[in-house]
Formats: structure tokens, sequence, C-alpha cells
């Protein structure tokens, strides 16, 4: 080997430290907890599913130069709301709405909160430039107590609430956990986007695979039409590792070995249209902005920027997805626990957000996706691993 080869295997260990380490201890975990392959990809998909979309809303405030984005627990608050109110209707007033629909309910009713809610926190960041990160944990501190004086006394208090069974016994404040699930008389919210297309995971590669096809036949006819490059390195990386999958996704070893694992193939595409979402965002005038202000405040400022105008929002728009992505949180679950649902959506989100190697000042989407697969499959395999070798 020399010494160029060993600089550069080396610059590259050091530059991807920790999710080099992550990967390693997912490989001991794997290995130590016995847990079979199928198990563990079954909840990695389940787990995949409902977490994404709330790390992906921490990156355009990255990118903004705020941080780690600790308020977007204010989005999840912004859910819950809406997801007691959109109940409350299934169990009173229209009972056999559809649960798309229902979900639906939820996103027109959230969208609008959260963007005000969103709209405050920028407001208050830009008071405090510099520590916006521990100005979002106190936030999300301070919400919490408003969070619960609505949920605890002005629900059945002030705002009357004609169905009961949300309710404690007293009449005023809402249950500690509310069901989601359909019954025979009222449909729920409990899968309502999962249950819409499944199929197993053989079929899902092979989904897969054909969608990166059409997208590249399309790129390529766009690019022919503007005379442009549109097809990246990064993009033939993707074609690479789908068309292996898809080839794996024949073999019959395989196809017996992943019948059991199903994927909730419109949940995953509301994934990956948030991702094109991000990085067409960027590179429009708005997102180029927000680079600059990223990278150097006083810089963007001069260059006629409206420094305050594009924090607010960043934080607008990392709230707003946060919501969406504590409804597909929930509907996955099935559980609304009222009072606790919301509490560590961000720590765990930063946390699965860092592991990929992302930091207070990059995060892209591929760190943003490494690290829920490293963060999760921790997860499922460190209880039994911990129990293997501490006996």
């Amino acid at each position: 080997m020399t010494k160029s080869t060993a600089r550069k295997i080396t610059s590259f260990l050091f530059a991807y430290k920790v999710p080099v380490l992550f990967i390693l201890l997912s490989i001991g975990g794997i290995l130590v907890s016995g847990q079979s392959l199928n198990f563990i990809l079954m909840e990695l998909a389940s787990r995949f599913g409902r977490d994404t979309f709330l790390v992906l809303a921490l990156i355009i405030p990255v990118v903004s130069g705020m941080g780690l984005n600790f308020s977007i627990v204010v989005g999840a608050m912004a859910a819950q709301i809406a997801i007691f109110l959109v109940m409350h209707l299934l169990q009173t007033v229209i009972p056999t709405c559809p649960p798309v629909l229902a979900f639906l309910l939820c996103v027109l009713i959230s969208t609008p909160i959260a963007s005000l809610f969103g709209y405050l926190a920028g407001k208050l960041f830009n008071m405090m430039k510099g520590a916006e990160m521990i100005g979002g944990l106190i936030l999300g501190y301070f919400s919490d107590g408003l969070y619960q004086l609505l949920f605890l006394f002005i629900f059945g208090g002030l705002i009357p609430i004609a169905n009961k069974t949300l309710m404690i016994a007293t009449g005023i404040g809402v249950k500690n956990t509310i069901d989601l699930s359909s019954t025979k008389k009222v449909n729920g919210l409990k899968y309502a986007i999962d249950n819409i297309w499944k199929v197993p995971l053989t079929e899902f590669l092979q989904l897969v695979f054909a969608g990166v096809v059409l997208y590249a036949i399309g790129a390529f006819l766009y690019g022919k039409i503007k005379n442009r490059k549109v097809l990246s390195g990064r993009f033939w990386i993707l074609f690479g590792i789908s068309a292996i999958l898809f080839g794996v996704s024949f073999i019959p070893a395989f196809i017996q070995f992943s019948m059991i694992i199903s994927i909730p193939v419109v949940t995953y595409m509301l994934i990956a249209v948030f991702c094109l979402f991000i990085q067409w965002f960027l590179k429009t005038r708005l997102g180029q902005n927000m680079r600059a202000v990223g990278q150097n405040k006083v810089v963007a400022n001069a260059a006629g920027i409206n420094v305050d105008k594009v924090r607010i929002i960043s934080i607008i728009i990392s709230t707003v997805m946060a919501a969406f992505g504590q409804l597909i949180y929930l509907q996955n679950i099935g559980v609304f626990t009222t009072y606790g649902a919301h509490k560590n959506v961000a720590l765990y989100s930063i946390a699965a957000l860092l592991v990929g190697g992302a930091s207070v000042y990059k995060a892209t989407i591929g760190q943003a996706i490494l690290g829920i697969i490293l963060f999760h499959i921790l997860f499922i395999v460190s209880p039994l691993a911990g129990q293997t070798l501490m006996n």
C-alpha cells in the first residue's frame, strides 16, 4: 500500500468516523444478539417508514446555519392537536370517513397550526442568533407546558367536548392514551397511509429499480431538451445499488427469506417525494439564499438577502414537515399517548441524524437515511446483545 493510498484511507476514516463506528457497533450487535435477519429487516422496514420524515425535517435549518432544530417538537404538538380534533370528529360527526381522508384532514388542520408555531419559533431564533439550539430546547419545554394546559384544562373546560370517550372521568382533560384503531362503528387513523399499498420486500425492490429507471429516462430527456447534464455521479451510484438489489430479488432463497417482510409503499413514496423536494428546494433562489445565510450572515445581508426572513421560512418549513412526520409516526404506532408522544421527537431525530455523520454545520439526505438505519438497528439488537454480554 502506497503512502498516498494510506493517507486517503486515514482521511476517509477520520472524516466518517462516527458512521464507521456505528456500522461496526451494528454489525457486532447483530452477531452477538443472534437475532434473525428476517426479524431485523422487518422491524427496520417499519421503523424507517415511520421515523424518516422527522429526521429529514432537520436538514433545512442546518443548511440555513441555525444548527439542529430542537424546536421540531412544536411541529409534533401541532400534529397531535390535529389528531385529537380529527378523532373527535370521527367519533361524533364523520364515523364512516375513510382512514386516508381522515389522515388528509389531519394534514389540513396541522399545516396552519405548525406554520404559526414555526413562525413564532423563527421570530424567537432571530432574537437569539448563535444560540438557536439551546433556544429550541428551552422552547420545547416551555411549549410542553402550554400543550398540557390545552389538553388538561382547556379541552373540556373552556372548549366543550361532546365526545366523552376521549375525556377523563371528570369531563375536563383528555385521556392519557387514545386508541387510533378502527372499530365496527368508527374508522380510525391506524395504518391510514401504511395500509394503502403493501408489498413483499422482493416486489418493492423491483418497484424501486423500475422507479429509478423511469427517473433516469425522464431526466435524460429533460437534459436533452435543456441541453445540459442532469444525471449526476450520485445517481449512478443509486442506479447501481438498485440494479444489484433488483437482481437479488429474483434469487429463490431471498424470495423465500423476505416474503414475510412487507413494505408500506405509499409511506416510502412520500419519503422519496420529500427527499426530491429538499433537493429541488435547495436549488431554488430561496434555497440558495438559505445556503448563503448558513455560510455567512454578514455577507448574505450585504448581498441584499433578508436574513431574518430566510431564517424564519426555514424554521416554518422544518416545523410543518415535522408535523407531517409525527402524523406518519402516530398512524404507524396506532396509539396516541397524549402527554408523552412528542417529548422525545427532537432527541431521537437529532441523534439519528448525527449517527449518520451529520453535524451542526452540515447535514445531507444521505446522512439522514444512513443515520436512521444504523440508529434503529442498534435499537433492535441492543437489548438482546446487552443481555447476552452481561448475562
